[in-house]
């Protein structure tokens, strides 16, 4: 995963699964993977989205919303006002299928396919692939607007419950999909406890 990143041919594409804050530490490096997983057994839809401009800071939000605002027809986004403690940057909403595309894993070939209407949390330039995975975790769908991307790319689980269903107890294909149940559910209980708590739990782990 690590010489993945060093490879400017991918470079855009992994920016899509995440622009991490303080670079590519092994957890993140971890949630890169799982998000490769993802894709390579063809469980993940990918709709790109053409905006037409690269996102700014996260401070210049108006002008990212007036550069979200020319989005086509049916599909719409929303970026957070004011962003403070926010999981996210703000939502994108769709009301018809957007067109897409998978990989089918017995061929490796990218075949097309549709994302079913709803609505994804949106994250704008830097956010870790932990928080993507979050994401895809909790909501089925998470839409990236990366630094240097002029394209709206919305991500969506095949199906939209796959993840949850697993947390639930649905058996998992594999190794690294159960890895990511468990590094799922385990950021989830960090939102609800706090990191003073997650901290004295791992202390007692040891």
């Amino acid at each position: 995963m690590y010489r993945w990143t060093r490879d400017e041919e991918w470079s855009a594409r992994i920016a899509v699964l995440g622009q991490p804050f303080s670079g590519w530490d092994m957890g993140q490096l971890f949630a890169l993977r799982c998000l490769a997983g993802l894709w390579m057994e063809g469980l993940l839809t990918i709709a790109e989205v053409e905006v037409g401009a690269k996102p700014n800071r996260d401070a210049e939000r108006q002008a990212n919303q007036t550069a979200l605002d020319r989005l086509p027809a049916g599909i719409s986004a929303t970026v957070d006002a004011d962003q403070r403690g926010a999981d996210d940057d703000g939502s994108v909403r769709w009301g018809t299928p957007l067109q897409g595309h998978f990989n089918d894993p017995d061929t490796c070939e990218s075949q097309p396919d549709t994302t079913a209407p709803g609505w994804a949390p949106l994250e704008i330039g830097n956010t870790d692939a932990s928080n993507v995975c979050f994401h895809l975790a909790r909501f089925g769908a998470v839409a990236r607007w990366p630094y240097g991307d002029k394209t709206l790319t919305i991500m969506q689980t095949r199906p939209g419950t796959l993840i949850q269903g697993w947390r639930f107890g649905d058996p998992t294909p594999d190794r690294v999909m159960d890895d990511l149940v468990e590094f799922s559910n385990w950021i989830a209980t960090g939102r609800m406890l706090g990191p003073k708590m997650m901290r004295a739990m791992m202390r007692g782990a040891d």
